[in-house]
């Protein structure tokens, strides 16, 4: 089971036409994966693109029993999500930020593992 934080193509709209985000969930969910999807706005406009795919409305119940979470859009939203609050919720506390828009340090502190795209693995 895993989370994709966004399905807009970038924050600050509902436009999910082109989202690599939705692209990405759509993958993984063909690949075999349960997908939770969530994002501030475009939940909506998601579900009619995409039916086959979970969605939540609210960020804490995105990541409840999640093995993996992947942050896809870049909304203020995302960044200002507590890890702490976040980690009891979740299977896993493994987060993947596609768009390195969260402070890493602080996820890890809370004892998450993270991995930035194009930054190297720290344990």
């Amino acid at each position: 089971m895993a989370t994709v934080w966004g399905a807009s193509f970038k924050a600050g709209t509902d436009d999910v036409r082109e989202s690599p985000a939705l692209a990405i969930a759509a993958l993984m969910h063909q690949r075999g994966a349960t997908i939770t999807v969530h994002d501030p706005h475009a939940v909506p406009t998601a579900l009619r693109r995409h039916p086959e795919l979970d969605y939540a409305e609210a960020l804490d119940n995105s990541v409840q029993g999640a093995q993996l979470i992947v942050l896809a859009t870049e909304w203020p939203h995302f960044r200002e999500a507590d890890p702490k609050a976040l980690a009891p919720l979740v299977a896993d506390p493994v987060l993947v930020d596609l768009r390195n828009l969260i402070d890493a340090d602080a996820w890890r502190m809370a004892g998450w593992t993270v991995r930035q795209l194009g930054r190297p693995a720290q344990e």
